[in-house]
């Protein structure tokens, strides 16, 4: 029986788009990708925005074929305030996946990412998302552009 328990609250869509990957090379630790941040937006019932074209994902690829994200990103809410937005998370892929993506391809079948967001503002009005944790879950698909990453946010409550 658990000690603790969550729940779940909405907080937000997130719908952006970044470039093709970048590709740095391969180091020790795997295979690092840039994918700069182009365009987006962000809807809730409390957080609305456009995703600014600033910021990137500081993608791993490591051996086993899992994607670690490492994104920072800048939204701007519609009463103007700045919201620093910044993730973590994983994406398990198969080889396949992996040779899909870099080819611009749709990956097959689509695999879930999972982030951890966090918010940093100072912005009175969204003071509030500087102290919590949440978590989302999303997908990635290939656009003309680049890929259209959409996550849904949910704020982690007791």
């Amino acid at each position: 029986m658990p000690k603790y328990s969550i729940s779940l609250e909405h907080l937000a869509e997130l719908s952006a788009l970044v470039g093709w990957p970048i590709a740095v090379g391969h180091s020790g630790r795997g295979v690092r990708l840039i994918l700069p941040v182009i365009e987006g937006s962000v809807t809730g019932e409390k957080l609305n925005g456009r995703v600014c074209p600033v910021g990137a994902d500081w993608a791993l690829i490591r051996a086993d074929n899992c994607m670690e994200l490492d994104v920072r990103a800048l939204v701007e809410t519609e009463d103007g305030a700045k919201i620093h937005i910044s993730y973590t998370g994983i994406i398990d892929m198969t080889k396949e996946q992996v040779e899909q993506m870099m080819a611009g391809q749709a990956l097959t079948p689509a695999p879930s990412t999972f982030t951890t967001p966090r918010f940093e503002t100072g912005h009175e009005h969204y003071s509030w998302l500087n102290r919590i944790q949440a978590v989302g879950r999303g997908t990635a698909e290939p656009e003309e552009k680049g890929l259209r990453v959409c996550f849904s946010w949910y704020v982690l409550t007791v």
